[in-house]
């Protein structure tokens, strides 16, 4: 990511299905299909319904909010703030895989910040992936490290300004912690991660804190009303 973030080369299996992917292997339940009503997520789902968010983020011990407001399904204004100064205020466009590069000299480390964190599922996810427990999102290899991203559990996560279901996906990192990340189905981002290096210190993490979502159709974890 950027050169900064550890080499990570994800494998994954994709095999023809009648009239789409073929549902990745689940570990956990140890079947090939998925279970009924399962549904897929990828960056960018929900944002036609024009959701605006707001996030807290800490990025290597350096504090930043995030303003991110959809306008159409592939635009949405951005405003990024740092010790009480605006850094971007602008409209972009959100490309097939949210990453933007080509911003002006003076952007462009902000907007490298932004790959690695609210958009780093951008490394993940540019095309569906299963929202069930157990599923897996690709390899991840650190060195002779071999771990799996995957589904871990369904539940809720209290954020700021209330309660929303959430997919929580993870994988261990070298020194046993988790890397997390809290996916909401039908809002186009991440709304909470953290993630460690190896050496055990948070590289970076965020929150969602505010959410305007009032066309959105949130779904519940499965068994939940």
């Amino acid at each position: 990511m950027a050169g900064k973030r550890v080499l990570i080369i994800f494998a994954v299996i994709i095999a023809a299905a009648a009239g789409g992917l073929a549902f990745p292997f689940l570990s956990t339940l140890h079947i090939n299909v998925p279970p009924p009503n399962t549904t897929m997520w990828q960056m960018g789902k929900g944002s036609q319904y024009l959701p605006h968010m707001s996030y807290k983020i800490d990025y290597n011990g350096t504090p930043y909010s995030a303003d991110i407001a959809y306008k159409s399904a592939d635009l949405f204004s951005l405003l990024l703030t740092h010790d009480a100064k605006t850094d971007i205020d602008q409209t972009v466009n959100a490309s097939q895989v949210y990453l933007f590069k080509g911003e002006s000299s003076k952007t462009d480390p902000y907007f490298e910040m932004l790959d690695n964190t609210i958009f780093s599922m951008n490394w993940y996810a540019t095309s569906p992936k299963y929202l069930a427990v157990g599923a897996s999102w690709g390899d991840v290899y650190i060195g002779s490290i071999h771990e799996h991203m995957r589904v871990r559990s369904c539940g809720k996560v209290d954020l700021p300004f209330g309660s929303l279901d959430a997919q929580v996906l993870s994988y261990r990192e070298i020194d046993g912690s988790n890397n997390t990340v809290w996916i909401v189905d039908n809002l186009p981002l991440p709304v909470m991660a953290k993630y460690y290096l190896p050496d055990q210190n948070l590289h970076y993490s965020f929150q969602m804190v505010s959410l305007d979502a009032k066309s959105t159709p949130f779904k519940p974890c499965p068994g939940q009303p």
